[in-house]
């Protein structure tokens, strides 16, 4: 496997405006050596152009540690958000891309991420969405090319360190860039061929594993999983579950073809996670205690399942604390005509875990806009159908919060949730797109969900 190649940005581009969002064929360049690719040194950036859409509607459209960050010395200009009302003037300009995920990594500092013309877009905000800089990787002065669909490929640590991952291309090469200042540089290394990554995850600046898969057949795919010590520089295969194919060196104590990952997370170097959706309707959890050479099945106690009910793992564990020995990871518990939330806990660092009910209001099996989060194990947040509703008592409770003109507005034209983070100082992001995957809205509220603003 080949090392790191440096990159250098050649400019950054500052943005005052609110991330208001669009999809265009074709983006101008920001500053007159936006566009240069005369050294492979160079990074292409986004470009900015004036705004014709009115704030919330609009036709077109990982996790690492927490903590805000004092604003860099790139981001000079000063702009504003929209206000929480219902007559929020539009934005003087707008960044053109389509959001397709995000990190909230504090109250001020965030990550977000799309694609624009089918190009890698990468933006972070270190005063709460004010200001937006430009960190996209672009390699060799060539495009860097993306799908929305490339979501579980991005991971960000920190304010600094992030990676992101390029599949492979026809000659089946993959690449993995990472950034060791905030993207104004980035580094590439070569990868085995790979389908796609469905798992991202480091838990320092060194220690890292890349989980990726097959397309599933039948309701099986093959995994593999690859560990690095050097912070991308170098990465071992370390797991393959070949199952049935001709194989070398087949691995045992692997994770299972059946079921499809619902993404990968470690507690520390040595015990990580990852859940299956499965056919039958069971929750299945696999982890491992020796750095994800071998894996085993969690077992997971679920009231008395019927032929009606089936549950899915919505998402991989959540570890909180200096010791990360409490966690929790969201449960979709699907009826005949309903859906609802419930949860398994655990305070022993994932080693055991316990199913609790929720109590969240059943919505539709049609819902567009229902998710679930929280930020520690007693304080959370789920949304139905364009309303929120917050507990502090571990789900035992929960606070309907009065309706907000902004994201009422919002969920007209964007109905579906991509994304809900919150911090426990109470900001939240909410990432919104539109019924055809063709636009989107970033919006955040500052006082736990019960105004919202457009970023």
């Amino acid at each position: 496997m080949k090392g790191l190649t440096s990159m250098k940005r050649k400019g950054t581009c500052k943005y005052t405006i609110p991330l208001m969002l669009l999809t265009l064929a074709m983006a101008t360049g920001c500053g007159s050596n936006a566009n240069s690719s005369s050294s492979s040194a160079s990074m292409t950036v986004p470009s900015i152009a004036s705004g014709e859409q009115t704030s919330g509607t609009g036709s077109a459209n990982n996790s690492g540690s927490s903590g805000a960050s004092t604003p860099s010395n790139d981001s000079t200009s000063t702009g504003a958000g929209s206000p929480s009302t219902g007559g929020a003037k539009p934005a003087e300009q707008q960044i053109q891309t389509m959001l397709t995920d995000m990190h909230l990594l504090g109250d001020k500092l965030g990550y977000a991420w799309g694609v624009t013309a089918k190009e890698f877009r990468l933006y972070r905000t270190e005063d709460g969405g004010v200001k937006w800089t430009a960190a996209s990787p672009t390699p060799d002065g060539h495009s860097f090319q993306a799908s929305p669909q490339d979501n579980a490929g991005v991971f960000v640590l920190d304010r600094d360190h992030l990676w992101v991952f390029q599949p492979g291309d026809n000659e089946g090469k993959s690449q993995l860039l990472r950034t060791k200042d905030a993207g104004k540089t980035w580094e590439t290394a070569e990868l085995p061929s790979m389908a796609r990554a469905i798992g991202l995850y480091f838990i320092d600046q060194s220690h890292g594993w890349l989980l990726s898969s097959s397309d599933a057949a039948m309701g099986k795919s093959e995994k593999s999983l690859y560990v690095t010590e050097d912070g991308g520089v170098s990465w071992k295969l370390i797991m393959e579950n070949t199952g049935y194919l001709p194989t070398d060196n087949p691995t045992p104590q692997a994770i299972p073809q059946s079921g499809h990952s619902r993404g990968m997370s470690f507690r520390d170097a040595m015990n990580g996670f990852v859940p299956l959706e499965t056919i039958d309707g069971k929750p299945e959890l696999y982890g491992t205690r020796d750095g994800g050479h071998t894996w085993s099945a969690i077992p997971l106690q679920t009231p008395a399942a019927t032929n009606e009910i089936y549950y899915s793992i919505a998402a991989a564990p959540q570890f909180w604390g200096s010791d990360r020995m409490k966690g929790w990871f969201p449960v979709t518990v699907r009826g005949k005509d309903t859906q609802y939330f419930d949860g398994f806990f655990t305070t022993d660092g994932g080693q055991t875990w316990t199913y609790t009910a929720l109590n969240t209001v059943p919505a539709d099996l049609a819902s567009t806009s229902y998710d679930i989060t929280f930020v520690n194990d007693k304080e959370g947040w789920y949304l139905k159908d364009g309303s929120f509703s917050h507990t502090v008592d571990e789900g035992t409770t929960w606070k309907k919060l009065a309706a907000d003109p902004v994201l009422s507005e919002a969920f007209k034209a964007f109905p579906y949730t991509l994304r809900m983070e919150f911090t426990e100082g109470g900001t939240g992001w909410l990432l919104l797109r539109n019924e055809a995957s063709t636009g989107s809205r970033l919006l955040q509220t500052k006082d736990g969900g019960t105004t919202w603003q457009l970023l």
